[in-house]
């Protein structure tokens, strides 16, 4: 696993609020269409499980790599501060002096912020991760989270809150290109305020329960699983309030039931086949 809350969002931005501010508006705002919501669903649920909204499910069952979890205090450079509140208790937990990742279990909460003297963002909450071995052999991990993500310039103001709790399971840990197993859930939500113009606003919320998704982490893609999802939301395009299923097809495309109609939904681009 790459824990990777890195400030990828800035460049990621408008996608993220696409549904809601990055559309003309309409006079008079109805009811966003399935098609349109399924295509939303599946760009979500793909930036979070690979790293754009959270942890990042591409690393596979690989250590964290982007935090020090002995950090105390602060760190500065290019403006960007990271801090880890606490004392020198919160430090990683081992059990296995062979394997030194097998019994490690960080539960520590964090604020990190960056400012390029045009946006000021910032991400701070709590994370959490804990791996699981077999014969010494890390076999999986649990990884939870509760995160607010911020971002403020001169033209919006935005907020995303990201709540994870993930399992992850090594089909077979003697393989490091074995097939991964993932159950658990996601949730995210946010709230943009234009400052500029017409200075419109607006709301979108996704929570999703994932049941036995298979990753490859040879083809980096999802697939076999499927996960049950509720989104609703408002913006200057109509308001939305649905619920469905996401069954994953492989080749990083997915099937997006609404109201008993599928959508076939590439993740990486959103387009409706």
């Amino acid at each position: 696993m790459n824990f990777k809350l890195k400030l990828s969002f800035l460049t990621l931005l408008c996608a993220v609020i696409a549904f809601s501010a990055c559309k003309k508006s309409s006079s008079n705002p109805s009811t966003v269409a399935p098609k349109e919501v399924a295509t939303q669903v599946a760009l979500n649920i793909s930036q979070s499980l690979f790293g754009s909204l959270g942890f990042d499910l591409s690393g596979g069952l690989n250590a964290p790599s982007s935090f020090a979890v002995n950090a105390l205090g602060g760190k500065s450079g290019s403006k960007a501060i990271f801090s880890v509140p606490g004392n020198n208790t919160q430090r990683r937990a081992l059990t296995s002096l062979t394997n030194p990742d097998c019994g490690l279990v960080v539960d520590t909460a964090l604020t990190f912020t960056i400012d390029d003297g045009i946006n000021t963002a910032t991400i701070a909450g709590t994370f959490g991760f804990s791996f699981s071995c077999t014969n010494n052999i890390v076999s999986g991990y649990n990884t939870h989270d509760n995160l607010t993500i911020s971002l403020v310039n001169t033209s919006v103001s935005y907020t995303y809150k990201v709540v994870e709790n993930v399992t992850l399971t090594s089909l077979n840990p003697t393989d490091d290109n074995s097939n991964i197993s993932m159950h658990g859930t996601l949730a995210s939500n946010g709230a943009y305020q234009l400052l500029t113009g017409t200075k419109k606003s607006g709301t979108q919320a996704f929570s999703y329960t994932l049941s036995s998704l298979i990753f490859s982490p040879v083809s980096g893609d999802i697939i076999s699983g499927s996960a049950s999802f509720t989104t609703s939301g408002t913006g200057a395009n109509g308001t939305w309030n649905y619920q469905g299923t996401i069954t994953f097809l492989g080749n990083q495309t997915a099937k997006v039931t609404i109201n008993g109609t599928a959508y076939t939904v590439n993740l990486q681009t959103g387009a409706v086949s």
